[in-house]
């Protein structure tokens, strides 16, 4: 788990800015702040590092009984995209750095079955780029698109990603509507699994313990005749709003749907309301379904106001991503199930 000083990284890096608000919400309070790309660019990027010591183990047993050793004073270190900023901006103070991408077999990425195995250190490029994974889990690919930058992406590991916890992740919301797993590697080589879903305790926080590393991310492939759709909004660096909809058809039927939301509160979410609505639905009904989904979602989201809106219009917001990101994939697999 990366321990870092709330507020959050955007209000960190942005306070300096004058009299801005989010896009399309007047009635949101003035923040101190502009656009993320801005400040990092601007006051960020020059900013040299503190001093730290790294440490290059050469196996995930090795690596976590450093962690043990080293207690809060150590973190794991990969792409570092994330964490190398907020060192950067004074909000961690980590004197060692352990370095888990030359692990051998960490950056693998193979399937068993209808199992998609995911290393830990396995780039978003990687991902992106993979061939079998854009034959049997094309949504995952296309998600990944969104990350960052290629950039980004060429160092950014989605372990890491995972880990860091930032509220505002595509990665995070889309593998939980998925039944996504983690496995996570403690000392003494004991081997833990955790759902996606129960992984992420609040923002920046996980159920990582000390001395614990991700050693994979685990992804069953989808039914046949499922799609799987993620939207997102985005005003700034980060998303504002993430919607996952993974939909199955059957006989002109909806016989499953999962529905996650993230990137407006702490976690991402499931959304039970919203899934029970949709399912059994044929397409004569979908549009009214689709309402009460929009409906269902805006009234059990707990979002945080920051840079992106206000509560209530980031409520609003995840309402209509739901609404769009639903209609796209329920329609499609409705149209196909009828044989039209």
């Amino acid at each position: 788990m990366v321990r870092v000083v709330l507020p959050s990284i955007l209000t960190a890096i942005s306070s300096r800015s004058k009299n801005w608000r989010p896009k399309n919400d007047p009635q949101a309070p003035v923040h101190g702040a502009s656009a993320w790309t801005e400040r990092f660019v601007t006051e960020v990027a020059d900013v040299k590092l503190p001093p730290f010591t790294l440490h290059r183990p050469s196996s995930t047993s090795a690596a976590t009984e450093l962690l043990h050793e080293l207690g809060d004073d150590g973190v794991i270190y990969c792409g570092g995209t994330e964490l190398l900023l907020v060192m950067k901006l004074g909000l961690s103070d980590f004197g060692h750095l352990v370095d888990i991408k030359r692990i051998p077999g960490l950056d693998s990425i193979s399937v068993t079955g209808d199992i998609l195995r995911i290393g830990a250190a396995a780039t978003h490029r990687a991902i992106e780029m993979n061939q079998e994974i854009g034959e049997r889990w094309p949504g995952l690919v296309m998600m990944t698109r969104q990350v960052a930058n290629v950039r980004v992406r060429s160092v950014g590991t989605l372990g890491g990603n995972l880990a860091f916890a930032d509220p505002a992740s595509d990665p995070a919301t889309f593998l939980l509507a998925l039944d996504a797993s983690i496995e996570i590697r403690g000392v003494d080589g004991v081997l833990r699994r955790v759902s996606v879903g129960d992984f992420h305790v609040s923002a920046y926080q996980t159920v990582l313990r000390s001395a614990e590393l991700i050693e994979a991310i685990l992804v069953p492939a989808p039914v046949d005749g499922t799609m799987v759709v993620h939207e997102r909004i985005r005003f700034h660096e980060r998303p504002a709003v993430t919607v996952t909809v993974a939909g199955t058809a059957k006989d002109g039927r909806v016989s499953d749907v999962r529905v996650s939301v993230g990137s407006v509160g702490p976690v991402p979410i499931r959304v039970a309301e919203a899934e029970a609505g949709l399912r059994d639905v044929e397409s004569g009904s979908l549009e009214l379904a689709l309402k009460g989904a929009a409906e269902a979602t805006e009234a059990v989201v707990e979002p945080i106001g920051d840079l992106n809106g206000s509560v209530e219009y980031k409520r609003h917001l995840a309402g209509i991503l739901v609404g769009r990101a639903a209609g796209r994939c329920l329609r499609q697999i409705l149209d196909v199930s009828a044989g039209t």
